[in-house]
């Protein structure tokens, strides 16, 4: 049989990469490097060969278009059913396309508690990245410190005003040199996106940090590319760079668990009170990071003590509880390739 690849489309945000990195991380393990591509929002319409697919991450932006072809054979792990399509999958005919296929592996406990309580047989797998170490971690370590789409509460205000002109009078050089580097861009959003930025992450780390970080998005404008392969070459550039780095900061998921995967020191940015879209893809996996906590404008991090910031010469492990996840999803994706 032959074996096929989830691409993704363009939203009005652009293309998330990160979707195609849980494409990298399912495609490392299949044995033709050349796969079929299937459009994840369009895996009913799918009338070619009968293929195997590797069905992780986020299902789906259009419940309309699911269940799959029958022309699909599924691995069903490091599946996640957002709550924005549960009145679709409580359908009949989807719940059935899950109990033929059960049991379901689930990338978090929200989707599995949601597929428990229509009855199909699922059990934990965390998400299929954490596996990228497989093909894509390096041993030689650099200095670069990556921060990918740094997250923060927003004040609003006059105090909010007032703060932002004291630090463009006392912090103008420093702001100049972060705004060069995050938003590359000259008018007067960035500069308040730029102050706001670093009123928040200027309480945790050092000047030098955020001067010399390399700020990277996940999201992508849809003119960047021209095919697939691009799309996949730039996700896999990517994770050479963070396989690298000295350490990452991130509000990504598919940012963070990737560079945990690759052995970089990981902080993530957690949003609390986030919508629910966002937060219900989290319980089950953001236990495997160390935090950045953000309560209000007010930031904080366990591994910090007192007064303390990150600084060009800060170094911390990762923890550990991922690997026993890990191994067992990778013996799930092999068993299911080789059968």
């Amino acid at each position: 049989m032959k074996e096929a690849l989830l691409k993704y489309d363009f939203t009005d945000n652009g293309l998330n990469i990160g979707d195609y990195i849980q494409s990298l991380a399912a495609k490392q393990f299949l044995n033709n490097q050349d796969p079929i591509l299937i459009n994840r929002e369009a895996l009913n319409e799918y009338d070619g060969e009968q293929v195997k697919l590797i069905m992780n991450g986020w299902f789906l932006m259009n419940g309309e278009n699911f269940p799959p072809s029958e022309k699909i054979t599924p691995l069903l792990v490091s599946h996640h059913i957002n709550t924005s399509v549960h009145s679709h999958f409580r359908k009949e005919e989807v719940v059935s396309f899950y109990k033929k296929n059960e049991p379901v592996g689930c990338r978090d406990y929200f989707t599995l508690e949601f597929l428990e309580s229509l009855g199909v047989k699922c059990y934990y797998t965390g998400c299929l990245t954490l596996t990228l170490s497989e093909k894509y971690s390096s041993k030689e370590k650099n200095d670069n410190i990556y921060f990918v789409d740094p997250r923060y509460k927003k004040a609003r205000g006059l105090l909010d005003q007032l703060n932002r002109m004291y630090l463009l009078v006392t912090k103008f050089n420093t702001i100049s040199e972060i705004r060069a580097r995050y938003i590359r861009s000259n008018n007067k959003k960035s500069w308040r996106k730029t102050l706001d930025f670093y009123r928040s992450f200027s309480q945790i780390f050092d000047d030098e940090v955020l001067k010399k970080a390399i700020y990277v998005k996940h999201y992508i404008p849809a003119n960047k590319f021209n095919n697939d392969a691009e799309i996949f070459a730039y996700g896999e550039e990517l994770l050479r760079k963070y396989a690298s780095a000295k350490y990452v900061v991130t509000s990504r998921i598919h940012c963070a668990l990737p560079s945990l995967s690759l052995g970089t020191p990981t902080l993530y940015i957690d949003i609390p009170n986030d919508h629910n879209v966002s937060s219900c893809r989290l319980n089950g996996i953001k236990e495997f990071f160390h935090i950045i906590h953000t309560n209000g404008t007010k930031l904080s991090c366990d591994l910090l003590k007192n007064d303390e910031k990150f600084n060009l010469k800060s170094s911390f492990t990762n923890k550990e509880d991922f690997i026993t996840v890990k191994e067992k999803i990778k013996k799930t994706v092999i068993d299911f390739i080789k059968n």
